[in-house]
């Protein structure tokens, strides 16, 4: 996205919209605030930029996340543990069941369990962020008012809000009366923030930005018309997905030794008669 400077310049990456005048984002934007996009400028910057979307990661097959489970070396030697347990029970014509071989196989299946359902929540995490953010949007398109799905809007849409409408993308507030909207998803704060279209002279946390509203907030009281200044992955919520997508699980001690040098000790147990 372009980013602008106070005197309409376009300056490249890196300036927050807030700390610039509402007219000249919608300016650099090329469009006209009072009659919003064309038809056919909107369907040109959806080719171009892409669907207002959440990207996720392309799904894993179940039988790969499965096997994943047990590609570990202190499931190895868990494993190996089980099989000779198994062996000696053999040998040793033992009667009953091969107790210590089923207890060690079963804490395996379970750390498979538990691995599986742990990864699974994680990579559900963005396709849940999406679903919290897919709506229709009211926009102004060629002096119109209309309701499009939000997964269409594009950068220089004029977005109308009223009170219960959730924000459809990243956009720089241009009118604003009462408008009050509610972005815990995004800051955590559980109080609706007071918005206002005021230029903001010093840069600001996210919080603090009042002159900006958010893809995945709710508007909780007022009305308010807001220039669209970033879509799909170049919202803030976008953001908050490539950090999920970039979360690597970081391997416990135990692993980590057992990775390096196979020191992870299994809990000691001698084969005995009864089992």
């Amino acid at each position: 996205m372009e980013a602008w400077n106070r005197a309409g310049v376009a300056i490249g990456e890196g300036v927050d919209p807030s700390q610039v005048d509402a007219d000249v984002v919608a300016m650099q934007l090329d469009v006209d605030p009072a009659a919003g996009l064309s038809a056919q400028e909107a369907a040109r910057r959806l080719e171009a930029d892409g669907p207002n979307e959440l990207r996720g990661k392309k799904p894993i097959p179940t039988w790969r996340r499965v096997v994943a489970q047990f590609q570990d070396p202190l499931i190895y030697l868990l494993l190996a543990a089980v099989a000779i347990s198994l062996a000696s029970w053999v040998v040793q014509g033992a009667e009953g069941a091969p107790v210590d071989a089923i207890v060690i196989a079963a804490i395996v299946v379970l750390n498979a369990i538990l691995g599986y359902t742990q990864e699974a929540k994680a990579e559900d995490a963005v396709a849940a962020l999406g679903t919290m953010t897919a709506a229709l949007s009211m926009v102004l398109r060629e002096g119109e008012l209309m309701r499009v799905p939000s997964a269409e809007l594009v950068r220089g849409d004029v977005l109308v809000l009223n009170e219960g409408d959730a924000v459809g993308a990243d956009a720089r507030l241009l009118t604003a009366s009462a408008l009050r909207v509610q972005e815990a998803s995004l800051t955590g704060e559980s109080e609706a923030v007071t918005k206002s279209p005021t230029t903001l002279i010093h840069p600001a946390s996210l919080g603090d930005r009042v002159n900006m509203v958010y893809k995945g907030t709710a508007v909780a009281q007022g009305v308010g018309r807001a220039v669209v200044t970033g879509v799909g992955m170049s919202t803030e919520v976008g953001a908050i997905a490539e950090m999920l997508e970039a979360t690597v699980e970081e391997p416990t001690p135990c692993r980590t030794r057992s990775a390096a040098s196979a020191r992870c000790s299994v809990p000691s147990w001698s084969p005995s008669p009864s089992s």
